[in-house]
């Protein structure tokens, strides 16, 4: 049921878009917030097309992605650590999942390219670029783990297409900087460098910072198995952490909860993440993805076929209780690995 819901919502968010890319919508009239050059996350617009391609065999939602992939192609060049999310979802994934060349690998192999130019040999990392410093507030020099997933996969996709192995090793080092960094000992993880910019308090853990570095490293541990256990420590953090009900809080460490505002979003990719985990590690991360996918199936689709509940910015303000385009993009990818429609090693 989850992945018909959430085909139905991209086919009606499609024939509204208009050459833009969807960013949040209100949970109630589905009407959605929409950016012209997809921002940070306009890559989860393309990822939901490709996935949408994958479910149902229709060829309208490949070519809307490869569309997508050519529009971002203007942006290849952005200073912002956050191309990964943008050009791995948006532009490689589409040429993986579809076997279409082109626009998406060329666009994702330029991204890549100029990507790996920011790259800091002595940090061992990609730092946040000056768009992340003047727009989020992220430190520089330093480390910040949103630019963590994506990254990686999207410099191991470029290592594989050109045979320039330093990307593969770039994609690597970086995985491992950003873990001794920003995973604390008990395996909680912070946002960046100096804390968590995005959550309650800059020492407390952030859920999609929890959520991206369970990602992350688990892109990583395919690429590795240096990194398998690194995102088995993270994920059992989180599945020790999680509410009963398995559908996480903006911030594990709100001093308002149980009254503080959920985040699907954050609770999506953390199940993506523990099914891309599951072939590699010990047993139970498969059954706690599923258990968590039906968690917001049952619970948290609105009548338009969305995720919401949402939490994009709290201390902004900024879509509390939304859909998230991201949010969308990974609960279905979540369900179509469970589906076994997709092998996870592929994302």
């Amino acid at each position: 049921m989850v992945v018909t819901e959430l085909v139905r919502r991209v086919e009606a968010t499609l024939a509204q878009s208009q050459g833009r890319f969807p960013v949040h919508a209100d949970p109630v009239t589905g009407e959605w917030t929409w950016s012209e050059d997809g921002d940070w996350c306009g890559g989860f617009w393309g990822g939901l097309l490709s996935l949408a391609a994958v479910a149902t065999g229709d060829p309208r939602f490949a070519l809307a992605a490869g569309e997508v992939a050519g529009r971002l192609a203007a942006r290849t060049d952005a200073p912002t650590l956050l191309r990964g999310l943008l050009f791995w979802y948006g532009a490689a994934l589409p040429a993986v999942l579809a076997g279409d060349e082109e626009p998406g690998a060329p666009t994702a192999l330029a991204a890549a390219q100029s990507l790996s130019i920011g790259f800091d040999p002595l940090a061992g990392l990609l730092p946040p670029q000056e768009e992340d410093v003047a727009k989020y507030g992220w430190p520089r020099p330093g480390a910040c783990v949103d630019g963590l997933p994506g990254t990686v996969p999207l410099l191991a996709f470029a290592s594989e297409r050109t045979g320039a192995r330093e990307l593969l090793v770039m994609a690597e080092s970086h995985a491992r900087a950003c873990r001794a960094i920003c995973v604390r000992e008990d395996g909680s993880v912070a946002q960046t460098s100096t804390g968590a910019v995005n959550g309650s308090s800059p020492g407390s853990t952030w859920a999609r910072a929890q959520a991206w570095a369970m990602l992350g490293l688990a892109q990583a541990a395919h690429l590795s198995p240096e990194f398998t256990e690194p995102a088995a420590e993270v994920a059992d953090w989180y599945t020790a952490h999680v509410p009963s009900d398995l559908v996480c809080y903006w911030d594990f460490d709100d001093p308002g909860i149980p009254d503080a505002p959920r985040d699907t979003s954050a609770t999506a990719i953390a199940a993506a993440a523990l099914a891309k985990l599951a072939p590699l590690a010990k047993d139970g991360y498969r059954e706690q993805a599923a258990d968590t996918l039906a968690a917001l199936a049952r619970d948290h689709l609105n009548e338009h076929g969305g995720l919401v509940d949402g939490c994009y910015n709290r201390r902004k303000g900024l879509a509390v209780g939304h859909e998230l385009i991201w949010g969308d993009y990974f609960l279905l990818e979540a369900a179509l690995v469970l589906d076994g429609a997709i092998d996870t090693s592929r994302l």
